[in-house]
């Protein structure tokens, strides 16, 4: 009687504690913790730094948010900086979607170094004054504070200066006369880049432009004017 008794309490217990019912529990969601967030930024400055050959790109300081949680599924991650070409921003979204649903959308403040040699004016000058290559040296500093820096000294020796500048200052593009490089009526290739995609149409520049220089451009397709980034000869870039 002991052994059927015993027999029937061993047959009757449930399978969990086996251990069964873990195993077979599916994963409902997964945590994003900020180990993993440091990942995707650092990712993305390798990403940005490879577009931008002269510039060495560093956090910092990168506040993070608090680990969250986001639905079982296909992840990924979309990093975007609070000024395009990256350089400047003291913010950054950090977009994360599961199956192409978009889950969470946060702000995660920066401090962005950005390291380079550029041109600098080796002695004060006034205005007008034409540089020449004693008046240029290349210096290794961060340029994350300015707009329009200069990464050869070739590309000013000859120009003239639209404003005084002082001994150590950066020289900047907006400060030294270039002559157009794309002048209006001029056909243009229009590059459109955003969301990991990279689009290109054809254009008419409305205005004349310099390297750095935001212009209006017609696309010849839908006839419409855009505002784009002078990047080089008959080239300028929008994002989106």
């Amino acid at each position: 009687m002991k052994y059927l008794l015993c027999l029937f309490l061993i047959l009757s217990t449930p399978l969990m504690v086996c251990g069964a019912t873990r195993q077979s529990v599916a994963k409902t969601s997964q945590l994003i913790d900020q180990r993993e967030m440091e990942q995707i930024f650092g990712d993305y400055l390798v990403e940005q730094s490879m577009l931008l050959p002269h510039i060495e790109l560093r956090f910092k300081s990168l506040a993070l948010p608090n680990p969250y949680q986001v639905p079982a599924g296909r992840i990924s991650h979309q990093v975007i900086p609070a000024k395009p070409g990256v350089i400047g921003s003291r913010r950054m979204t950090l977009m994360t979607r599961v199956d192409g649903r978009i889950i969470s959308n946060q702000s995660v403040r920066v401090e962005l170094e950005a390291l380079a040699e550029v041109a600098v004016i080796a002695v004060t000058l006034r205005r007008g004054a034409i540089l020449d290559s004693d008046d240029v040296e290349l210096r290794y500093q961060d340029i994350s504070r300015l707009k329009t820096p200069i990464f050869l000294v070739e590309d000013v020796i000859g120009k003239r200066l639209k404003r005084s500048v002082r001994l150590g200052e950066p020289l900047q593009r907006n400060q030294v006369e270039f002559p157009p490089v794309i002048k209006r009526g001029e056909r243009v290739v229009i590059q459109a880049r955003g969301q990991g995609l990279m689009l290109t149409a054809a254009g008419e520049a409305k205005q004349d432009g310099r390297t750095g220089e935001a212009i209006r451009v017609m696309n010849s397709n839908s006839r419409k004017e855009v505002l784009c980034l002078v990047v080089a000869p008959g080239l300028v870039k929008v994002e989106f």
